[in-house]
């Protein structure tokens, strides 16, 4: 960075003089010097810090100055100040902390310096003011005041007006003498402390998290009383300084703070030069109230105030992880086996006109979608982030959840089409549920690997990010699906409700009422309505919802496999159908009358025994509307 421009010294060091030669009695040079808290700053930027406190340097008055000289070299001193403030290429450099301390400090005892020479008349009994004109400083309001002896004052606030302001309480001002205020509000100073690291900091409560840099969430306070009030040193008896700042936070603070995987830590720290090099910290004060829209701070001593935030991510513990990664592990496993099964066994079966249909098409395409996607999730731990096999398997696992999602919303289209609403035929409802399975997740993760390529495979797996919201082309899409399917569930439960009731009217068959629980059993695998715990998992005071998640989700397989292979008396049917043929195939008996095989299970009914109760699955009279609740 340049050298400060050297009109601003030339347009400080001319007011300046201007003011001097104006006073009756012309000032000799003051030890108080703004280039000497240059040596308080580290290398290597000395000689950069040096050039700019040289550009703000003049000498100040040593002895007493009327009001209108003050107030000349007062608004000449923090016009530079405020120059200084806004330069555009101090915003991003986190190198310039020691700098802006320096400042702060320097400013802070150049205006004390300024106050205790201002001259006011022994005799006053008002006291004397100046403020600072917000017109020409855009960055920094002022206040200068004399109160003399045995004043009546109440209490102190400064800025006298907005939402942000230090109080003062009027039993902590003895004025047995006369009193010097110094009030200093910066409107911008929060743009140049984005990443203070807790190791450079006084905070106990964030050196224990030093990983996670502090940035601060406030504008920068300050207030200077001489002589000092009398406060308690106890922070839980008063008198105590009183601090409300509302908070200035970026939309990027504004989304970590709201993040519920994150916890958020607020300290009321202020600026301690005790040891000359401007640390931040937060002894002697206490956040008494607030949330995330303001603080409210109380304080055993007077200096400069500000509000620091640190986000902290929710981690959990050694023995969770542990746990919940081998539950994925093994539910994964288990699930993949279950699924190659369900896959051969629909293979196998394909010929049989009852496994040929459009809803066994379905649960294969979904089969197939989750299975690739679990055995690309047990890959994926092997490779490390940020790497270009870790960047492939983010995409390929963004593609392949997200076509899981997709057949999940399939699923549940059918089931609507099944049971309440018929809509389209059956060579249009196929092309369009191939078009949702495998074409929308394809576009999806098209738009989203051209906008975002660098967000897979980068923050610490190989998945999206979450830091800069691209893993919302995973989300927003699963909780639509969840959504959808929620909707669909509910509907078909309700007609199930309603016929498990009137065959309950009718025949008095308590089973019946049970069969609502076990439809909703089988129907949740397939529509993947089980994928909400993971919405509820979002920090470790869900703990319950990650291991219901885990459990639930690892195993989607297994109960797709369960539910609608295993326990489906269509497929067992069909398979023992199979069976027959290849055993009379075997036996080379080929010209036997095979009698057609026909599933009675479509109306609910076991072979062999005749339609009573259950035959209301059929909705209408149209045999489009059954649903597969087989296995119940």
């Amino acid at each position: 960075m340049s050298s400060f421009p050297t009109e601003v010294s030339i347009s400080v060091t001319a007011a300046t003089d201007t003011q001097l030669k104006r006073t009756t009695e012309m000032p000799r040079p003051a030890s108080t010097n703004l280039t000497e808290e240059v040596q308080r700053l580290q290398d290597p930027m000395r000689l950069q810090t040096q050039d700019l406190l040289q550009s703000l340097s003049f000498n100040l008055p040593n002895k007493t100055i009327p009001q209108e000289t003050a107030n000349n070299l007062t608004q000449s001193l923090l016009k530079s100040v405020d120059e200084v403030i806004t330069a555009s290429d101090w915003r991003e450099n986190d190198e310039w902390s020691p700098v802006v301390n320096g400042l702060v400090e320097t400013v802070d005892k150049v205006m004390v310096h300024m106050a205790s020479k201002l001259r006011s008349d022994p005799d006053a009994e008002a006291p004397l003011a100046l403020k600072g004109d917000p017109s020409f400083l855009l960055c920094l309001d002022y206040s200068l005041m004399k109160i003399p002896q045995n004043y009546n004052l109440q209490s102190y606030r400064f800025p006298t007006q907005g939402k942000s302001y230090i109080s003062v309480p009027g039993e902590a001002l003895t004025m047995q003498s006369q009193t010097t205020i110094v009030g200093l509000f910066y409107h911008k100073m929060h743009n140049y402390y984005k990443k203070i690291s807790p190791l450079q900091t006084r905070i106990n409560e964030a050196v224990d998290f030093k990983d996670h840099k502090i940035q601060m969430a406030s504008h920068l306070i300050s207030l200077k009383v001489e002589p000092s009030p009398a406060l308690s040193f106890n922070l839980s008896t008063e008198p105590l300084i009183r601090i409300v700042l509302t908070h200035q936070l970026s939309k990027e603070q504004q989304l970590q703070a709201l993040n519920q995987s994150n916890k958020v830590f607020l300290y009321c720290a202020f600026l301690d030069y005790s040891s000359k090099d401007g640390v931040w910290s937060n002894e002697g004060c206490v956040r008494a109230d607030g949330n995330l829209s303001f603080s409210i701070c109380l304080c055993n001593h007077l200096t400069n105030f500000a509000i620091l935030m640190q986000v902290v991510p929710l981690e959990l513990s050694k023995a969770h992880k542990v746990a919940l990664s081998t539950i994925s592990y093994i539910g994964c496993s288990i699930s993949i086996f279950c699924l190659a099964i369900t896959l051969v066994t629909f293979a196998v079966l394909s010929s049989v006109s009852t496994i040929r249909n459009q809803r066994y098409h379905i649960h294969a395409n979904l089969a197939f979608a989750i299975l690739v996607a679990q055995i690309l999730l047990l890959i994926s731990f092997r490779f490390s982030p940020s790497t270009l096999p870790c960047k492939i398997m983010a995409v390929l696992l963004h593609f392949f959840f997200l076509c899981a999602f997709a057949w999940m919303l399939v699923e549940g289209l059918h089931l609507y089409s099944m049971v309440i609403k018929v809509f389209g035929s059956e060579d249009s409802k196929h092309f369009y549920y191939y078009a949702i399975g495998w074409g929308c997740p394809l576009v999806i993760c098209a738009v989203s690997i051209t906008s975002s390529l660098n967000s897979y495979g980068e923050a610490g797996n190989c998945w999206l990010s979450l830091q800069n919201g691209a893993i919302w082309a995973f989300v927003a899409p699963a909780l639509f699906v969840i959504m959808v399917n929620i909707g669909i569930l509910i509907a078909v439960t309700r007609i199930i409700s309603r016929i498990s009731a009137e065959n309950y009217k009718v025949h008095g068959d308590a089973n019946s009422v049970k069969l609502t629980t076990k439809a909703v059993a089988v129907l949740l695998p397939i529509l993947g309505i089980s994928w909400i715990f993971g919405v509820l998992a979002v920090n470790d005071h869900s703990l319950l919802f990650q291991y219901m998640f885990a459990v639930f989700n690892s195993l989607q397989g297994f109960f797709i496999f369960l539910f609608h292979c295993l326990l489906n008396s269509e497929v067992r049917a069909a398979f023992k159908h199979k069976t027959k043929v290849w055993t009379l195939t075997s036996s080379s008996i080929r010209n036997i009358n095979v009698k057609p095989f026909n599933s009675d299970i479509m109306n609910g009914n076991k072979g062999g025994v005749t339609p009573t109760k259950m035959n209301t699955w059929d909705k209408s009279t149209n045999s489009a509307n059954r649903i597969d609740l087989s296995a119940v």
